[in-house]
C-alpha cells in the first residue's frame, strides 16, 4: 500500500508541476520540479525517503534509455559512430580521469578509486534537462545533436567506470589489462544482448502482427514490458543493462523504419503512450531529487562548516574542471562530424561560442542522481568511506551544473522565433473548418447527417471554447451586439451576391449552425467589431460599428 501511495504523491507532483509552471514560465520547469520535491518531502510518506537504487535504474532509467533508443536511426548512428565514440566514451573517460585526480589531490584522505567513483557519478549528462532549461531559447541544431548523442551512451560508460572502481575498492587492487577486459565485457556483452532481444522481441511482435485481430493489444504491452526484461536480461549476465536496452531501442527503431511491423493505428497509439511516460519519468527524476535534497542537507549538516565549505569548494572546481575539459575538446577536436555540431576551424568566433555552449549545456541530472545513491552501504565487510560526502558533492555540482545552464544560456542564446501566433493558428483552422464544411454540404445528401457533420466541424473552432475575453465587456452589452452581429450575418448571407455564388442548402445549413451556437461563446477571443471570415474566405470580412 506504501508504493501504491508512493507513486500517487509523485503522480500528484507531476500534475501539479504541470499546473504551476503556467504562473511562472520563465522559471525551467526542472526548478519547479524540484522544489515541488521538496515540499513532498514533508509527507509521512517522504519522511527518511531513502532512493532505491536498483528499482530506480529499472523503473525509470531503463525505460527512459529505451525509448532514447528508439529516437536513434540505426543509419544516423552508423554514419555518426566516430563521433558517437568519441562523445560518449573517449570524452567521458578523459572528464572522467581529470576529476578524479582532481578529487584525490584536494581530499587528501580519498583513494583513487574512490575519487575515480565519484568522476565516474558525475560524467553523464542529460540532454533532456537542456532541452527544458533552453525551451525558450534558440539551440544550435549541432549543439543540440552533439548533446543527445553524447548522451545516448555516456551513461553507461559512468556506469561501468563506476563499477570498476568499486570493483577495485572491494578487491583492493587494480589490473590495466583486467580492468580493460573487464570493460569491453560489461560494455559488449550489454550491447550485444541488446541487439540480440531486440532482433527476438522484434519477431515476436511481428508473428503476433499477422496472428490477431486487434494486435495493439498484445504488442503495446509487449513494448512497455521490453526495456525491464532486457534489462534483467543484461544484469543477470553480469552486462550493461542500461547499454542493453539502448541497443534493444535502437533495433526497434530500425526494424519498425525497415518492415514497418504494425498498422499506423497502433504505431500512433504506442507513441503517444511511450511520450507520455518519458515525459512523466523525467518529471518524476526531479521530483525524486527535490524529495532527496533534506536527506543530503541532514548529512551537510552533521559536517560543520568546514567541511561544507571545502565540499562546496571541491564541487565548484570539479564543474570548473568539467567545463574546462568539455570546451578544449569542443574547440580543439579536428573530427568532420565534429566541425557540422561546432562549425570549423576557418570560422573561429563561432566555433569558440559554439564549444562554449556545448560545455555550459553539460547539465547533470538523472543519471548522476541514480548512480550516487547506488553506492553500496558496505563495501569490503566495511563501512562504505565517504559515502555521504560523495553523495552531497554530486549533489551539489547537480546542482551548479543547472542553475549555469539556466542563467547563461537565456543570456547567450537568442530567443526562439515564434513561427506563428496563437491567433494566426485559429484563424487559419477557422478557415479550414470553414471550407470543409462547405464540401460537406457540397457532397453530401442526406441532411441529417450533413448538419451533424457540419455542427461537429464547428465545434473544433477554437474560439467556442475560450470564454477568457469575454470578462473584458459588459456581458449585457456584449451578448446585445453579438446578436445584431449574428443577424447582420445571417441577412448577408440571404443577399443576392452570396446566393449567387452558394446554393440554398449551403446558406440553410450554415445558418442553422449560427443560430445553434451560444452567443456567450460566439467570437469570444475578437472584439466585438470583427466578423470572422467565412466560407472559404468567399466572404469577407465585416466590421459592425459600435452602438454610440
Amino acid at each position: 500500500m506504501t508504493t501504491l501511495y508512493t507513486l500517487a504523491l509523485l503522480l500528484i507532483g507531476v500534475i501539479g508541476t504541470n499546473l504551476i509552471k503556467q504562473f511562472f514560465p520563465k522559471i525551467p520547469e526542472p526548478f519547479i520540479l524540484i522544489i515541488v520535491g521538496v515540499f513532498l518531502s514533508f509527507t509521512p510518506i517522504f519522511q527518511n525517503f531513502e532512493l532505491e537504487p536498483k528499482f530506480f535504474m529499472l523503473m525509470i532509467i531503463a525505460p527512459l534509455m529505451f525509448l532514447d533508443g528508439q529516437k536513434q536511426s540505426f543509419s544516423k548512428i552508423k554514419k555518426r559512430f566516430s563521433i558517437i565514440f568519441l562523445l560518449s566514451v573517449v570524452l567521458a573517460v578523459a572528464t572522467a580521469i581529470v576529476v578524479g585526480l582532481i578529487a584525490n589531490r584536494v581530499e587528501v584522505q580519498w583513494t583513487l578509486p574512490l575519487a575515480i567513483a565519484l568522476a565516474a557519478i558525475v560524467v553523464p549528462t542529460d540532454a533532456v534537462a537542456v532541452k527544458s532549461m533552453t525551451s525558450s531559447v534558440d539551440m544550435p541544431n549541432g549543439v543540440g545533436e552533439a548533446l543527445e548523442l553524447e548522451s545516448l551512451f555516456n551513461d553507461a560508460t559512468g556506469l561501468v567506470l563506476l563499477d570498476l572502481a568499486l570493483s577495485v575498492l572491494e578487491q583492493g587492487k587494480f589490473s590495466l589489462i583486467a580492468g580493460i577486459g573487464h570493460f569491453l565485457f560489461v560494455a559488449v556483452g550489454g550491447a550485444l544482448i541488446g541487439v540480440i532481444a531486440g532482433f527476438l522481441l522484434v519477431t515476436i511482435r511481428t508473428n503476433i502482427t499477422f496472428r490477431t485481430v486487434s494486435p495493439e493489444t498484445t504488442i503495446i504491452p509487449i513494448s512497455l514490458l521490453t526495456p525491464f526484461i532486457v534489462y534483467f536480461l543484461a544484469e543477470s549476465f553480469g552486462t550493461s543493462g542500461i547499454l542493453a536496452v539502448v541497443a534493444t531501442g535502437i533495433v526497434h527503431n530500425w526494424e519498425s523504419n525497415k518492415l514497418q511491423l504494425t498498422s499506423t493505428r497502433v504505431q500512433l497509439t504506442s507513441n503517444t503512450i511511450w511520450e507520455s511516460i518519458s515525459n512523466v519519468l523525467n518529471s518524476i527524476v526531479f521530483i525524486i531529487l527535490g524529495i532527496s535534497l533534506p536527506i543530503v542537507w541532514q548529512e551537510i549538516t552533521h559536517m560543520g562548516l568546514v567541511g561544507i565549505m571545502q565540499l562546496l569548494g571541491l564541487s565548484i572546481l570539479i564543474y570548473i574542471a568539467m567545463y574546462a575539459v568539455r570546451y578544449i575538446w569542443a574547440f580543439r577536436e579536428d573530427n568532420q562530424s565534429a566541425n557540422t555540431f561546432f562549425d570549423s576551424h576557418s570560422n573561429p568566433k563561432q566555433h569558440r561560442f559554439l564549444s562554449h555552449i556545448f560545455a555550459i549545456s553539460g547539465v547533470h541530472g538523472t543519471m548522476t542522481l541514480a548512480m550516487a545513491f547506488s553506492l553500496p552501504l558496505t563495501i569490503a565487510n566495511h563501512a562504505f568511506p565517504y559515502r555521504a560526502e560523495l553523495i552531497v558533492v554530486a549533489t551539489l555540482i547537480i546542482l551548479i551544473s543547472m542553475l549555469m545552464s539556466a542563467i547563461i544560456l537565456p543570456i547567450a542564446l537568442p530567443k526562439k522565433a515564434v513561427a506563428y501566433t496563437k491567433p494566426d493558428l485559429e484563424n487559419t483552422r477557422n478557415k479550414m473548418v470553414d471550407y470543409a464544411s462547405l464540401k460537406v454540404s457540397e457532397t453530401t445528401a442526406n441532411p441529417a447527417v450533413r448538419e451533424a457533420i457540419m455542427i461537429q466541424l464547428q465545434s473544433q473552432k477554437g474560439w467556442l471554447n475560450d470564454n477568457h475575453s469575454t470578462r473584458n465587456y459588459n456581458s449585457q452589452k456584449y451578448n446585445i451586439l453579438l446578436n445584431n452581429t449574428k443577424d447582420f450575418i445571417i441577412h448577408y448571407l440571404h443577399s443576392d451576391s452570396v446566393e449567387q455564388k452558394y446554393s440554398s442548402e449551403v446558406i440553410d445549413a450554415y445558418e442553422k449552425i449560427l443560430n445553434r451556437l451560444k452567443i456567450s461563446s460566439f467570437f469570444p477571443t475578437q472584439p466585438p467589431t470583427k466578423i470572422f471570415s467565412l466560407c472559404k474566405g468567399k466572404i469577407s470580412s465585416y466590421k459592425v460599428a459600435r452602438p454610440k
